[in-house]
């Protein structure tokens, strides 16, 4: 798993491409993330920018059009399907 901070959009796919699970966060306390990732609370939210696949798309888009780029590794808005999540017990041996 990989725990991400964004401030803003960033070049990662090969993260994504090699993480079991990627969490970002724009912010969160720790104490937060860590409540997500151990499924105390549901995960919610949407990336407000998209994620560029590469730094030459990047560079390859006009500055003066507002939008993402082609074929983003996450788009804007993308969020995680989580209809089917449900809190997992912790025992006091796991936590």
């Amino acid at each position: 798993m990989v725990g991400i901070f964004l401030d803003r959009p960033a070049v990662i796919p090969e993260f994504a491409e090699h993480a079991a699970a990627l969490v970002a966060d724009f912010g969160a306390t720790d104490d937060a993330v860590l409540d997500v990732v151990f499924g105390h609370v549901r995960p919610e939210g949407r990336l407000p920018f998209g994620l560029p696949r590469s730094m030459a798309v990047v560079e390859a888009h006009p500055e003066e059009l507002p939008g993402g780029t082609e074929d983003p590794v996450f788009p804007l808005g993308h969020a995680l399907d989580n209809t089917s999540w449900r809190p997992r017990a912790v025992s006091r041996q796991e936590s």
